[in-house]
């Protein structure tokens, strides 16, 4: 089976950033300023979360007050995984992970981002489907 290199090659290393206890609104206009589909959460210093364009979305359509709204109402907490477990929506996979086991993860657990960490389980950044597929395509040559 061929490899197409280690999930640490596709991640973005600098990624916004958001409190957990920041408003809806408050992520929307990070995400529209950042042209982003995706935050990370953090709890003053430690990543605990992602926030997607989905969430964000649901909470638009139940009509959430975007300035009362919280994050932590909608975010998805992150738990660290392996390509095995595919029952939580944000997940978290090891730097060193080959591409193609991300791209199952990512598949099997109906995802379109990551969390990558490194040693003892540290947030390094977020990976995105797109970054995986683009990575297997200059493998390719």
């Amino acid at each position: 089976m061929a490899t197409y290199g280690k999930v640490k090659q596709a991640i973005k290393k600098k990624f916004p950033v958001i409190e957990i206890d920041d408003s809806l609104g408050s992520a929307i206009r990070l995400m529209a300023e950042k042209n982003v589909s995706v935050l990370a959460v953090k709890v003053e210093k430690e990543l605990v979360g992602i926030l997607t364009i989905s969430d964000v979305m649901h909470g638009l359509a139940n009509g959430d007050d975007l300035e009362k709204t919280k994050i932590s109402d909608f975010m998805t907490t992150c738990t660290f995984d392996t390509e095995e477990s595919t029952e939580r929506s944000c997940l978290q996979l090891d730097e060193e992970e080959e591409t193609l086991a991300a791209i199952r993860v990512m598949l099997e657990a109906g995802v379109n981002h990551l969390l990558v960490t490194g040693a003892e389980n540290t947030p390094l950044g977020i990976v995105s489907s797109l970054d995986l597929v683009k990575l297997v395509a200059s493998e390719r040559g």
